[in-house]
């Protein structure tokens, strides 16, 4: 793992950072970095029970005092959030005096997205901005919290359009999915792009309306390839799936060429969003390179050769342009040495737990 290297981070090396969604595929990569990081970190959960692989995985390889688990049941619920950003005991010693004292978290991720409702504007929408909104109004009471980053989506940018050549800047929404959201029968993408322009906008409107002394910045991620922490507890969600049904022999829907990321750099850019102090109120879009499902298969026929491997239907190329890509990987240089993975390193990591 590649170390991070800040050395005067925006949060104190120690602080609690709060990580919602913190038992999926990239809320516990977020989790696993920021903990590498040198932060301590409460993520929150709907499911306590079946999630508390979570805090034994993290609790056995980073210390019994870095994570502990948090039960949000329903994060669009009025002030679901006002809880888990109180502080965790601190213990101090002062010549010969030992001091508790309870300190408040100092940065919040807000990584989790409920999919109730996925094709359903009316559900979808207003989960996606009233979750998001609690977890900074719950954010800015709290005197210790320094910033609050939103996992976006760079669906909220641009949907995917095949051969088509278009540009994505830094201040690019795709106005096209909040009306499209509200047609008849939309597709699940549109609503998904809807959401999460919807909840960054009123995540905009509320920072100015209120003015919070915390700084706020936003990740937008490509589709996320690359190992999951615990397929036996995880198994192979969203994007982290299209390798193992490849793998298996399975149909895919819903997968267009469009860009990637590995998830431990997307997880890596929303620590920089955390802690760079020169990151501030930004997008950050966590995109790599254009990927296929076809080059994925080729990826894997090159590194299990043994294995029959047929190519899909060719469905053409990503041909979109993200300008702030360069913005993207300079942060990954400056603060972990390295840039992006490669896709094949990241269809790699995706594949290894799949090998009997």
């Amino acid at each position: 793992m590649s170390i991070f290297h800040l050395n005067k981070p925006a949060i104190p090396f120690g602080s609690l950072v709060v990580i919602s969604g913190v038992s999926g595929f990239i809320g516990s990569h977020v989790a696993d970095q920021t903990l590498a990081a040198g932060y301590r970190v409460r993520g929150t959960t709907t499911n306590l029970h079946k999630n508390a692989w979570a805090e034994k995985h993290f609790k056995e390889k980073y210390g019994t005092d870095s994570f502990e688990l948090a039960y949000v049941p329903d994060m669009a619920a009025e002030a679901a959030f006002d809880d888990v950003v109180i502080g965790m005991a601190v213990q101090f010693l002062s010549q010969i005096q030992l001091f508790i004292q309870f300190i408040g978290a100092a940065g919040f991720i807000h990584v989790a997205n409920d999919m109730t409702g996925s094709t359903d504007p009316k559900i979808a929408i207003p989960k996606a901005v009233d979750g998001a909104i609690n977890a900074l109004k719950a954010s800015a009471k709290e005197p210790n919290m320094k910033r609050f980053i939103y996992t976006s989506s760079s669906f909220a940018a641009g949907l995917p359009r095949p051969n088509e050549k278009f540009i994505v800047n830094a201040d690019t929404f795709y106005e096209e999915a909040v009306k499209g959201a509200w047609e008849p029968n939309p597709h699940r993408h549109t609503v998904y792009s809807a959401s999460k322009i919807a909840a960054e906008r009123a995540i905009s409107e509320w920072v100015d309306d209120n003015k919070p002394s915390l700084v706020v910045n936003f990740v937008l991620p490509n589709a996320n390839i690359g190992p999951v922490i615990s397929p036996s507890n995880q198994g192979y969600p969203t994007s982290a799936g299209w390798v193992k049904a490849l793998w298996d022999g399975d149909s895919l829907k819903n997968a267009p060429p469009q860009h990637y990321i590995n998830v431990q750099d997307d997880a890596k850019l929303h620590v920089i969003a955390l802690t760079h102090p020169a990151v501030q109120h930004e997008r950050i879009f966590a995109v790599a390179g254009p990927v296929s499902l076809n080059d994925i298969i080729s990826i894997l026929r090159k590194i299990y050769p043994e294995r029959q491997w047929k190519n899909l239907p060719d469905e053409g190329k990503d041909l979109s342009i993200f300008e702030p890509i360069r913005r993207a990987e300079d942060l990954l240089l400056e603060a972990y040495r390295t840039g992006f993975v490669s896709l094949e390193e990241s269809v790699k990591g995706n594949a290894a737990d799949l090998v009997s």
